[in-house]
């Protein structure tokens, strides 16, 4: 984990010298982006994140011209208490893609409801046996343009995914889901997905679901997404209806991109 903190510093430091000579400023500048979501809930491959609207930001900077390989920052935070417990959650992540596949690693670190001085909550922890970090290799393809069908897996390979067993093995949690566009016109698109859940390593429990079974279909419904006209501008506005059959949850959510 030291070597992937040390790379991502580096990274960031030839960025900023490279943006130091005024030629290069334009293109360095160029190539930083962020972006703000407000949702009414957080919903992620079936899991209810938080209860509460939250705000999410992500912050990114391009590697490359075409602006496929990509280092960034996502944030999220509730707007509100939930039960006395405020959502927060910084997730640092390298991802390289495209309209048709694409594949990434994401360092998620979600520090709500944990107590200050458990060793999960420690921000610099990077110990495999109680680490609140959970590292995920992630990627999607899309099958042709002409049927969109879009796959998309995650798998949970390092962190807070573990058995609970003496040496605190890896679970790799595993979540595979499929979706596909039914509506996909100027005035609305509609997509529905489904999506199922197993761990790698064995044992009979994922974090998707309801931890008693080794496979569970976890994620299932559409979103619906268009743009609202708002004094002059072009609001993205999406509805999503989510079940979750192993947890036996539904929710409903409602979410805009401001910029």
């Amino acid at each position: 984990m030291k070597k992937i903190i040390a790379l991502l510093t580096t990274t960031i430091f030839t960025i900023i010298s490279y943006g130091q000579e005024t030629n290069n400023l334009d293109k360095v500048l160029d190539r930083f982006d962020f972006n703000l979501e407000l949702k009414s809930n957080h919903l992620w491959k079936g899991i209810i994140v938080s209860d509460v609207p939250i705000a999410a930001v992500d912050l990114n900077y391009s590697l490359d011209r075409n602006k496929n390989l990509k280092i960034g920052v996502w944030g999220g935070m509730g707007l509100s208490d939930n039960n006395g417990e405020h959502y927060h959650e910084i997730n640092y992540y390298i991802n390289y893609g495209t309209k048709r596949y694409g594949i990434g690693i994401w360092d998620v670190f979600n520090s709500t409801g944990r107590e200050k001085g458990d060793p999960n909550n420690d921000i610099w922890n990077y110990d495999r046996k109680d680490t609140g970090h959970r590292l995920d290799l992630r990627g999607y393809v899309v099958f042709a343009e002409n049927f969109p069908l879009r796959l998309d897996l995650v798998s949970s390979f390092f962190g807070e995914d573990r058995k609970e067993n003496k040496d605190r093995d890896q679970k790799f949690s595993t979540n595979v889901e499929l979706s596909y566009p039914i509506i996909d016109n100027e005035k609305i698109n509609v997509n529905l997905f489904c999506g199922g859940a197993f761990p790698l390593n064995g044992g009979q429990s994922h974090f998707y679901g309801n931890e008693k079974h080794d496979f569970d279909i976890v994620n299932v419904g559409f979103k619906a997404a268009k743009d609202i006209p708002v004094l002059g501008y072009k609001l993205p506005v999406s509805a999503t209806v989510m079940w979750n059959p192993s947890n036996k949850e539904a929710r409903v959510q409602i979410a805009t991109s401001l910029f």
